[in-house]
């Protein structure tokens, strides 16, 4: 039996290994995603599986090397998943890099990932990505 941690690990795989379409499969038609708020690409909450590939996937593929968010803690209660771990990259236009470690917050549902919310320590990102 799938677990809503099962799912969330799901998400994390196949993005590490860069599967967009396997990550477009876990997210329910009615995602609610939310990046942190001074997150490079945040532009409020977005809605359904092709908001979240055109203005955060694409985006971080084309902007970043090495793009990863790696989940080493899973917190559930529910269908209520907390993810922490951290994400870490090269931003391609200064050659920095960055880590910045990160809480996200997910709820399942029917073993489809129906919300999204980031934490993390934005200016470490923004860091990277300034001249």
């Amino acid at each position: 039996m799938f677990t809503p941690v099962h799912v969330v690990r799901d998400f994390y795989d196949h993005l590490a290994r860069g599967d967009f379409a396997a990550v477009l499969a876990l997210l329910a038609e009615d995602i609610e995603w939310t990046d942190a708020e001074r997150f490079p690409y945040y532009s409020g909450t977005w809605h359904g599986p092709q908001a979240v590939l055109n203005n955060l996937l694409i985006p971080l593929s084309r902007d970043w090397t090495d793009f990863a968010a790696k989940a080493h803690e899973f917190i559930h209660d529910g269908n209520r998943v907390v993810a922490l771990g951290t994400y870490s990259g090269t931003y391609k236009a200064t050659g920095k890099s960055t880590t910045a470690d990160f809480a996200n917050i997910w709820t399942v549902r029917a073993n489809k990932l129906q919300t999204f919310h980031m934490h993390t320590d934005t200016a470490k990102v923004l860091a990277a990505m300034s001249k």
